[in-house]
């Protein structure tokens, strides 16, 4: 099996035709062999998928629920794919998305193409400009800047790079398991490669867990938490002030908290600037 696709799936009635659809046409000439996981996380109603595909369709329905930490890692479980797309029931794919990731990985643990971020208001480029992108693989600044990664869904990652600890250990908050797992991959020295293919949208819903700041601080504290003792090669401290710098800057505005973090508003303006460009 070439690639499998796991879906958390929550209430997504409305959004199901529309997976079905675009993953019908990434797989439209049977170019690789695929699997699509959906894993049902509302227990209340079991999730049952008809019609008929060119590709396997495997329904998972959790018995409680879980949270999607628990979920995608009970999908990956059953996942026999080379490689791994965590896709979420609410974004949206371009119908080349797996052709052209799979043709870029090449030898790295994971790709990340660019793609379209929505908000209530507008639309733009997740990564700007290719140097944007480009800085994706210097990995840094997953500690000293933020995720630098909107979804997984932007990612094709290759099994057998996914760490054990982040199948083993998981967030009860909803938000930050993918954050979670990148930087556990840094941390095992993984491989970034980056495509520049606009190949992702995530849509806004109004109800997107990863615009709710408090709800992103909690879960990246839990993280914390949870990671501080498994990371060798990160300045788990470090990582740990700078997402309190951003949290308090959402909070009470830029000044204070820059004066109190120097550094990280050196290096934050140097980003800014140079790399992912004003």
């Amino acid at each position: 099996m070439d690639v499998s696709v796991i879906i958390p799936y929550y209430k997504g009635e409305k959004y199901l035709k529309g997976l079905l659809d675009i993953l019908d046409k990434n797989n439209q000439q049977n170019l690789y062999n695929m699997e699509v996981i959906f894993v049902n996380d509302y227990p209340q109603e079991k999730l049952i998928v008809e019609g008929q595909h060119n590709y396997d369709v495997i329904v998972l329905n959790n018995k409680i629920n879980m949270g999607i930490h628990h979920t995608r890692v009970n999908g990956l479980n059953k996942a026999s794919g080379k490689y791994i797309l965590f896709l979420d029931q609410d974004d949206q794919i371009s119908e080349n998305y797996l052709s052209s990731q799979l043709h870029h990985i090449n030898n790295a643990d994971v790709c990340i193409s660019n793609g379209i971020m929505e908000s209530e208001t507008e639309k733009h480029l997740i990564y700007k400009n290719k140097r944007s992108q480009d800085y994706v693989k210097k990995q840094i600044g997953f500690i000293k800047v933020r995720d630098l990664i909107v979804s997984p869904g932007q990612c094709l990652i290759k099994k057998e790079s996914i760490p054990a600890f982040w199948k083993e250990h998981f967030l009860k908050v909803n938000c930050a398991d993918d954050y979670m797992l990148f930087l556990l991959m840094i941390d095992k020295k993984c491989q970034f490669a980056v495509n520049y293919d606009i190949l992702y949208t995530h849509k806004y819903t109004g109800v997107n867990i990863s615009s709710d700041i408090h709800q992103n601080y909690q879960s990246n504290m839990e993280m914390i938490e949870l990671i501080k003792d498994e990371l060798q090669n990160i300045d788990v401290d470090l990582l740990k002030r700078c997402i309190q710098y951003k949290y308090d800057m959402k909070l009470y505005g830029k000044v204070k908290p820059s004066i109190k973090n120097l550094n990280l508003f050196v290096y934050n303006l140097i980003y800014q600037l140079f790399w992912k460009g004003m």
